[in-house]
Protein backbone atom coordinates (compact mmCIF):
# COMPACT_ATOMS: atom_id res chain seq x y z
CA UNK A 1 0.00 0.00 0.00
CA UNK A 2 2.87 2.33 0.85
CA UNK A 3 4.43 1.60 -2.55
CA UNK A 4 1.23 2.68 -4.32
CA UNK A 5 1.19 5.96 -2.41
CA UNK A 6 4.83 6.67 -3.24
CA UNK A 7 4.27 5.88 -6.93
CA UNK A 8 1.16 8.06 -6.98
CA UNK A 9 3.04 10.95 -5.35
CA UNK A 10 5.91 10.51 -7.84
CA UNK A 11 3.41 10.50 -10.71
CA UNK A 12 1.86 13.77 -9.44
CA UNK A 13 5.21 15.47 -9.09
CA UNK A 14 6.36 14.47 -12.58
CA UNK A 15 2.95 15.25 -14.10
CA UNK A 16 3.00 18.81 -12.77
CA UNK A 17 5.90 19.84 -15.01
CA UNK A 18 3.54 20.79 -17.83
CA UNK A 19 4.27 24.28 -19.12
CA UNK A 20 1.64 25.74 -21.50
CA UNK A 21 4.22 28.14 -22.93
CA UNK A 22 6.02 25.16 -24.44
CA UNK A 23 2.85 24.04 -26.25
CA UNK A 24 2.87 24.04 -30.05
CA UNK A 25 -0.92 24.52 -30.33
CA UNK A 26 -1.91 27.65 -32.27
CA UNK A 27 -5.54 28.78 -32.18
CA UNK A 28 -7.13 29.31 -35.58
CA UNK A 29 -6.58 32.77 -36.96
CA UNK A 30 -9.77 34.80 -37.08
CA UNK A 31 -9.82 37.44 -39.80
CA UNK A 32 -12.82 38.91 -41.55
CA UNK A 33 -12.61 37.99 -45.23
CA UNK A 34 -14.79 38.46 -48.30
CA UNK A 35 -15.87 34.82 -48.04
CA UNK A 36 -17.46 35.32 -44.61
CA UNK A 37 -21.22 35.64 -44.37
CA UNK A 38 -22.62 38.92 -43.07
CA UNK A 39 -25.74 38.90 -40.88
CA UNK A 40 -28.94 38.38 -42.81
CA UNK A 41 -32.72 38.22 -42.67
CA UNK A 42 -35.12 35.89 -44.51
CA UNK A 43 -35.99 38.12 -47.47
CA UNK A 44 -32.38 39.03 -48.25
CA UNK A 45 -31.05 35.51 -48.78
CA UNK A 46 -32.43 35.48 -52.32
CA UNK A 47 -29.65 37.80 -53.53
CA UNK A 48 -26.53 36.16 -54.90
CA UNK A 49 -24.31 39.24 -54.83
CA UNK A 50 -23.01 40.05 -51.35
CA UNK A 51 -23.36 43.83 -51.60
CA UNK A 52 -27.02 43.42 -52.61
CA UNK A 53 -27.61 41.18 -49.58
CA UNK A 54 -25.94 43.71 -47.25
CA UNK A 55 -27.96 46.62 -48.68
CA UNK A 56 -31.17 44.59 -48.44
CA UNK A 57 -30.36 43.66 -44.84
CA UNK A 58 -29.69 47.27 -43.81
CA UNK A 59 -32.84 48.59 -45.48
CA UNK A 60 -34.97 45.82 -43.90
CA UNK A 61 -33.57 46.57 -40.44
CA UNK A 62 -34.25 50.30 -40.85
CA UNK A 63 -37.79 49.53 -42.07
CA UNK A 64 -38.40 47.25 -39.07
CA UNK A 65 -37.09 49.91 -36.66
CA UNK A 66 -39.32 52.59 -38.21
CA UNK A 67 -42.35 50.29 -38.07
CA UNK A 68 -41.74 49.54 -34.39
CA UNK A 69 -41.12 53.12 -33.23
CA UNK A 70 -44.14 54.63 -31.55
CA UNK A 71 -43.87 58.42 -31.43
CA UNK A 72 -47.59 59.15 -31.83
CA UNK A 73 -48.02 60.50 -28.30
CA UNK A 74 -44.85 62.64 -28.36
CA UNK A 75 -45.28 66.38 -28.70
CA UNK A 76 -42.29 68.45 -29.76
CA UNK A 77 -41.95 72.20 -29.47
CA UNK A 78 -39.50 72.55 -32.39
CA UNK A 79 -39.36 70.70 -35.68
CA UNK A 80 -37.01 67.74 -35.78
CA UNK A 81 -35.10 66.88 -38.93
CA UNK A 82 -32.00 65.02 -37.76
CA UNK A 83 -30.09 61.91 -38.63
CA UNK A 84 -28.90 59.78 -35.73
CA UNK A 85 -26.50 56.90 -36.12
CA UNK A 86 -27.36 53.66 -34.37
CA UNK A 87 -24.49 51.37 -33.39
CA UNK A 88 -26.00 47.90 -33.33
CA UNK A 89 -24.79 44.47 -32.30
CA UNK A 90 -26.09 41.21 -33.70
CA UNK A 91 -24.84 38.45 -31.44
CA UNK A 92 -24.03 34.87 -32.40
CA UNK A 93 -27.64 33.87 -31.65
CA UNK A 94 -29.08 36.46 -34.03
CA UNK A 95 -30.38 38.83 -31.34
CA UNK A 96 -30.04 42.54 -32.09
CA UNK A 97 -29.20 45.14 -29.45
CA UNK A 98 -28.42 48.84 -29.32
CA UNK A 99 -24.85 49.72 -28.34
CA UNK A 100 -24.77 53.48 -28.86
CA UNK A 101 -26.54 56.38 -30.54
CA UNK A 102 -24.43 59.12 -32.12
CA UNK A 103 -25.53 62.66 -33.08
CA UNK A 104 -28.37 62.57 -30.58
CA UNK A 105 -28.04 66.02 -29.00
CA UNK A 106 -30.73 67.84 -31.00
CA UNK A 107 -33.25 65.01 -30.71
CA UNK A 108 -32.68 64.52 -26.99
CA UNK A 109 -33.88 68.05 -26.25
CA UNK A 110 -37.24 67.34 -27.89
CA UNK A 111 -37.60 63.62 -27.05
CA UNK A 112 -35.67 62.86 -23.84
CA UNK A 113 -36.61 59.16 -23.81
CA UNK A 114 -35.59 58.46 -27.43
CA UNK A 115 -33.00 55.89 -26.32
CA UNK A 116 -35.59 53.74 -24.55
CA UNK A 117 -37.99 54.12 -27.50
CA UNK A 118 -35.31 52.87 -29.92
CA UNK A 119 -34.29 50.05 -27.57
CA UNK A 120 -37.92 48.93 -27.34
CA UNK A 121 -38.30 49.06 -31.11
CA UNK A 122 -35.32 46.70 -31.46
CA UNK A 123 -36.94 44.19 -29.08
CA UNK A 124 -39.74 43.67 -31.58
CA UNK A 125 -37.40 42.75 -34.44
CA UNK A 126 -37.48 38.99 -35.08
CA UNK A 127 -34.36 36.91 -34.67
CA UNK A 128 -31.83 37.38 -37.46
CA UNK A 129 -29.25 35.14 -39.04
CA UNK A 130 -25.91 35.97 -37.40
CA UNK A 131 -22.69 36.55 -39.29
CA UNK A 132 -20.69 33.39 -39.94
CA UNK A 133 -16.94 32.81 -40.08
CA UNK A 134 -16.83 30.50 -43.08
CA UNK A 135 -13.29 29.26 -42.45
CA UNK A 136 -14.40 28.08 -38.99
CA UNK A 137 -18.10 27.52 -39.72
CA UNK A 138 -19.25 29.26 -36.54
CA UNK A 139 -21.66 32.15 -35.95
CA UNK A 140 -20.05 35.33 -34.62
CA UNK A 141 -21.17 38.68 -33.23
CA UNK A 142 -21.15 41.65 -35.56
CA UNK A 143 -21.24 45.39 -34.91
CA UNK A 144 -22.45 47.83 -37.51
CA UNK A 145 -23.82 51.35 -37.78
CA UNK A 146 -27.04 52.51 -39.46
CA UNK A 147 -28.33 56.03 -40.08
CA UNK A 148 -31.85 56.73 -38.83
CA UNK A 149 -33.62 59.89 -40.03
CA UNK A 150 -36.02 61.43 -37.53
CA UNK A 151 -38.48 64.07 -38.74
CA UNK A 152 -41.41 65.71 -37.01
CA UNK A 153 -44.55 66.96 -38.69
Amino acid sequence: MKLKQVLFLLFLILGCNYNPKNSTFLPPEVKWTNNDEHPSIDDCDKYDIEIDRINCFKSKIITLIYSNINLEDKLVSNKINDTVFLSLLIDELGQISLLNIDNLDGVLIEIPDIESILTNSLKNIPSLYPATKTNLGIPVSTKFQLPLILKSN
